[in-house]
């Protein structure tokens, strides 16, 4: 009997170890993470009432984006057009200035008619103006493909109401 209690202990021992070493490694690999600065989300209907038209006239949009600490992004943009082409892009640039956010990366597959976007740059510009009814829209430029310009440049691209969807620049 005094055997089977010592074994258990030994056991228990064992387990606490392993348990308090998981938890040291853990704590360790997210410590060597780098955090998140800013985030962006944003998506919806295309904001065409810039143009006169109803949103969406041009299919849909979405977008995640994430900047860290050591100035690296990483996301994934979708933007979808209404004729059932569009394109699918990975995020890595991303920077943040008050409400707006400028965005760019690599398109990864898509197509815009009978051409191939795999391949090509792209960058847009989103604007967070709040989540009230009361409050301005918030605003979406178009997706400028196959231009060359980072983030980091901030371009003044033109930013167009999207009065359904959402945009969020933290």
């Amino acid at each position: 009997m005094l055997g089977s209690r010592s074994h258990l202990v030994g056991i228990g021992s064992a387990i606490a170890i392993s348990a308090a070493l998981s938890l040291l490694v853990a704590s360790t690999v997210l410590a060597t993470s780098p955090s998140v600065v800013h985030h962006v989300t944003a998506g919806g209907p295309d904001a065409c009432t810039g143009a006169g038209d109803k949103p969406g006239c041009d299919g849909n949009f979405s977008l995640v984006a994430s900047q860290y600490a050591d100035g690296t992004a990483s996301g994934q943009y979708t933007d979808r057009f209404a004729n059932g082409s569009g394109f699918k892009a990975v995020v890595d640039c991303v920077r943040v200035v008050g409400n707006e956010a400028w965005i760019s990366g690599r398109i990864t597959s898509g197509r815009a008619g009978d051409n191939d976007l795999a391949g090509l740059p792209f960058s847009t510009l989103v604007a967070d103006n709040g989540t009230s009814a009361a409050q301005p829209p918030d605003q979406i430029s178009t997706s400028h493909v196959g231009n060359e310009t980072p983030c980091t440049d901030l371009s003044p691209w033109d930013l167009f109401d999207m009065p359904q969807g959402q945009v969020i620049v933290n």
